[in-house]
């Protein structure tokens, strides 16, 4: 299955969360895991839970709803496989 293709598959197994926004990244090691945690951190957010959904992808949940600025800034440091999810009202 092609990289794309199971990102576009776990989009529908990524729930929704009311209150805080999600990212999605791909990772291959634990010194990639590292700078973009910091990335985030150094932006002032807080990443609640981390939980590592196969052995390259790595969710992170946020203490934000709107993930735009955090993939923004993944982006620039040069992590190009990310899926946001922005906190959603049910």
């Amino acid at each position: 299955m092609a990289k794309q293709d199971i990102l576009e598959k776990l989009n529908f197994e990524v729930k929704a969360n009311k209150d805080h926004a999600q990212i999605l990244l791909e990772i291959n090691d634990s010194k990639l895991l590292n700078k973009a945690k910091k990335i985030i951190e150094d932006l002032g957010i807080s990443i609640i839970e981390s939980k590592k959904l196969s052995a390259n992808l790595v969710l992170l949940k946020l203490n934000i709803s709107d993930m735009r600025v955090v993939a923004l800034k993944l982006t620039e440091n040069g992590f190009l496989e990310i899926k946001g999810y922005n906190a959603s009202c049910f």
